[in-house]
């Protein structure tokens, strides 16, 4: 049950992340961007599992949930310190998706 409950985060996490970037990261870098949070997705995934797994082994499979637990509030904790930069969008990012469509539909012409 509680993996049901966790997968069910992972597809409205993984949206809300994608338009931070999508907001905060210029046109030109926006893949970049984007594989930078896959990227360091996946380094957590490594990591929380690792850590997880030397828990378990040091102090049984009962502290083996406090790692997701710990890595649940150090998020929340990162969350809240960078809010007010998420809060607005960054500034000079180079024009809107539509603003580039339009350019080039002008240059084919």
């Amino acid at each position: 049950m509680a993996l049901f409950v966790a997968g069910l985060s992972i597809a409205p996490t993984m949206i809300t992340t994608m338009s931070l970037i999508e907001e905060h990261v210029p046109r030109a870098q926006l893949t970049e961007g984007m594989t930078w949070v896959s990227t360091g997705l996946a380094v957590g995934v490594a990591l929380g599992s690792a850590a997880a797994g030397w828990v378990i082994d040091a102090a049984g499979a009962r502290a083996g949930y406090g790692v997701p637990v710990v890595a649940g509030a150090v998020a929340v904790a990162v969350g809240f310190l960078g809010f007010r930069r998420l809060k607005r969008p960054a500034t000079g990012r180079g024009g809107s998706v539509e603003q580039h469509s339009e350019r080039k539909e002008r240059h084919v012409a």
